[in-house]
Protein backbone atom coordinates (compact mmCIF):
# COMPACT_ATOMS: atom_id res chain seq x y z
CA UNK A 1 0.00 0.00 0.00
CA UNK A 2 1.58 3.27 -1.09
CA UNK A 3 0.64 7.01 0.39
CA UNK A 4 -0.31 9.45 -2.11
CA UNK A 5 0.62 11.54 -3.29
CA UNK A 6 3.61 9.13 -4.13
CA UNK A 7 7.25 10.70 -4.55
CA UNK A 8 7.06 9.27 -7.88
CA UNK A 9 3.58 11.00 -8.93
CA UNK A 10 4.76 14.62 -7.76
CA UNK A 11 7.83 14.51 -9.57
CA UNK A 12 5.61 14.20 -12.62
CA UNK A 13 3.56 16.87 -11.35
CA UNK A 14 6.75 19.16 -11.20
CA UNK A 15 7.65 17.94 -14.79
CA UNK A 16 4.20 18.88 -16.03
CA UNK A 17 4.08 22.57 -14.38
CA UNK A 18 7.17 22.93 -15.59
CA UNK A 19 6.85 22.08 -19.26
CA UNK A 20 3.26 23.31 -19.67
CA UNK A 21 3.32 26.16 -17.50
CA UNK A 22 7.12 27.80 -16.86
CA UNK A 23 8.34 27.10 -20.49
CA UNK A 24 5.81 28.75 -22.49
CA UNK A 25 5.97 31.72 -20.30
CA UNK A 26 9.88 32.40 -20.18
CA UNK A 27 12.69 33.27 -22.25
CA UNK A 28 14.70 30.98 -24.54
CA UNK A 29 17.40 30.70 -21.54
CA UNK A 30 15.08 29.71 -18.95
CA UNK A 31 13.10 27.82 -21.32
CA UNK A 32 16.13 25.27 -21.81
CA UNK A 33 16.65 25.15 -18.02
CA UNK A 34 13.01 24.40 -17.19
CA UNK A 35 13.15 21.72 -19.78
CA UNK A 36 16.33 20.45 -17.93
CA UNK A 37 14.73 20.24 -14.50
CA UNK A 38 11.23 18.49 -15.72
CA UNK A 39 13.51 15.76 -17.75
CA UNK A 40 15.60 15.22 -14.59
CA UNK A 41 12.00 14.98 -12.70
CA UNK A 42 10.37 12.17 -15.08
CA UNK A 43 13.77 10.38 -14.44
CA UNK A 44 13.76 10.44 -10.38
CA UNK A 45 10.16 9.33 -10.91
CA UNK A 46 11.10 6.52 -12.88
CA UNK A 47 13.88 5.58 -10.63
CA UNK A 48 11.33 5.95 -7.48
CA UNK A 49 8.92 3.44 -9.97
CA UNK A 50 11.71 1.14 -10.87
CA UNK A 51 14.53 0.99 -7.75
CA UNK A 52 16.73 -2.11 -7.61
CA UNK A 53 14.42 -4.45 -5.59
CA UNK A 54 15.26 -7.66 -2.86
CA UNK A 55 15.53 -10.08 -5.77
CA UNK A 56 17.44 -7.95 -8.03
CA UNK A 57 20.22 -8.03 -5.66
CA UNK A 58 19.49 -11.60 -4.70
CA UNK A 59 20.05 -12.80 -8.06
CA UNK A 60 23.30 -10.64 -8.71
CA UNK A 61 24.17 -12.19 -5.23
CA UNK A 62 23.41 -15.76 -6.57
CA UNK A 63 25.27 -15.47 -9.31
CA UNK A 64 28.01 -14.68 -7.64
CA UNK A 65 27.36 -17.30 -5.10
CA UNK A 66 27.04 -14.84 -1.73
CA UNK A 67 25.30 -15.52 0.97
CA UNK A 68 24.88 -11.56 2.01
CA UNK A 69 26.85 -8.63 3.16
CA UNK A 70 28.75 -7.50 0.11
CA UNK A 71 28.07 -4.13 -0.80
CA UNK A 72 29.72 -4.08 -3.81
CA UNK A 73 28.54 -6.47 -5.78
CA UNK A 74 29.37 -4.28 -8.98
CA UNK A 75 33.02 -4.42 -8.41
CA UNK A 76 33.02 -8.13 -7.36
CA UNK A 77 31.40 -8.78 -11.13
CA UNK A 78 34.05 -6.61 -12.70
CA UNK A 79 36.57 -9.06 -11.34
CA UNK A 80 34.61 -12.54 -12.20
CA UNK A 81 33.88 -10.85 -15.60
CA UNK A 82 37.62 -10.63 -15.95
CA UNK A 83 38.39 -14.14 -15.59
CA UNK A 84 36.70 -15.35 -18.89
CA UNK A 85 35.21 -18.16 -17.36
CA UNK A 86 32.44 -19.15 -19.91
CA UNK A 87 30.31 -21.05 -17.63
CA UNK A 88 30.08 -18.26 -15.03
CA UNK A 89 29.63 -15.60 -18.49
CA UNK A 90 27.02 -17.42 -19.49
CA UNK A 91 24.85 -17.54 -16.10
CA UNK A 92 25.81 -13.91 -16.00
CA UNK A 93 24.25 -12.62 -19.32
CA UNK A 94 20.38 -12.78 -18.31
CA UNK A 95 20.92 -11.37 -14.71
CA UNK A 96 23.21 -8.38 -16.41
CA UNK A 97 20.65 -8.05 -19.59
CA UNK A 98 17.56 -7.76 -16.78
CA UNK A 99 19.83 -4.74 -14.91
CA UNK A 100 20.77 -2.93 -17.78
CA UNK A 101 17.03 -2.87 -19.09
CA UNK A 102 16.10 -1.77 -15.46
CA UNK A 103 18.42 1.21 -15.83
CA UNK A 104 17.64 1.80 -19.10
CA UNK A 105 13.66 1.90 -17.65
CA UNK A 106 14.84 4.56 -15.75
CA UNK A 107 17.62 6.51 -17.95
CA UNK A 108 16.49 6.04 -21.50
CA UNK A 109 13.18 4.40 -21.87
CA UNK A 110 13.28 5.03 -25.35
CA UNK A 111 15.88 2.84 -26.09
CA UNK A 112 13.90 0.25 -24.92
CA UNK A 113 11.14 0.66 -27.54
CA UNK A 114 10.61 -1.49 -30.31
CA UNK A 115 12.52 0.27 -33.95
CA UNK A 116 9.51 1.20 -36.46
Amino acid sequence: MHDDPRPAALLEAMARTLTDEVVPSTDEAARHAARVVANLCRILAREFEQAPTAGDRGAMEALLDLRGGRADLATLLDERLRESEVAFDERALPVLLADVERRLAISRPSYLAEPS
